[in-house]
């Protein structure tokens, strides 16, 4: 029962409604203001509920961290698997992830959880769970590209990403910026992906 003074969302809202709506504001806090924003007070404001509805759902700030990492992630890679259907596969990458690195969301809350595992070790299964994850998302997608050995290429790719975006974000200069978006298509290159969509190229 929602308490008559809260400013939670009307009970016509589903769970999954209020938990994506908390979910949305932990990112836009962190987009706007940086990791240490991302407390559960704030996000709680920012999301218009009360903290003891947050705490509901994110009993611990790294539980809340992990809920927006996931919540970010899971955007960007179903963003790239949409690209992937119309853009030929080094550009959709390139747009989809450069723009990600460079906004900076899954860097900045994954460097915040690595940080929180070393006083709370216990994070490092979920986190395990969430680059494994991650990276069989990525050998799907670059097994549509057209990569071979996509088992390899995936985890070069990954580790290369990553790399890529932590550089940007230790030095935020426009030409960290562009070291970002060439180094993607540099891996993108190296891992032999082709420059058009397969179905393009075989319609050539």
């Amino acid at each position: 029962m929602v308490d008559n003074d809260s400013t939670f969302f009307p009970e016509t809202e589903s769970i999954l409604d209020v938990r994506t709506s908390i979910l949305q504001a932990g990112s836009a806090l962190l987009r706007e203001r940086g990791i240490a924003a991302l407390t559960q007070p704030k996000v709680a404001k920012m999301a218009g509920v009360k903290q003891s509805h947050l705490t509901y759902y994110f009993p611990k700030r790294s539980d809340l961290l992990l809920g927006v990492a996931a919540h970010t992630i899971d955007a960007v890679l179903s963003d790239l698997a949409a690209r992937l259907e119309t853009t030929p596969p080094r550009a959709a990458f390139a747009e989809t992830l450069g723009t990600a690195m460079i906004d900076g969301i899954p860097p900045k809350i994954v460097i915040g959880l690595i940080v929180a595992a070393d006083e709370e070790p216990a994070l490092r299964i979920p986190l395990r769970e969430l680059i494994g994850t991650v990276r069989a998302r990525f050998r799907e997608m670059l097994e549509r590209a057209g990569v071979p050995d996509s088992t390899n290429a995936a985890l070069l790719f990954h580790a290369a990403i990553v790399g890529l975006a932590v550089m940007h974000h230790a030095q935020r200069t426009a030409a960290s910026a562009q070291d970002a978006q060439d180094g993607i298509a540099g891996i993108l290159h190296l891992l032999g992906a082709p420059v058009l969509s397969c179905s393009k190229e075989n319609a050539r």
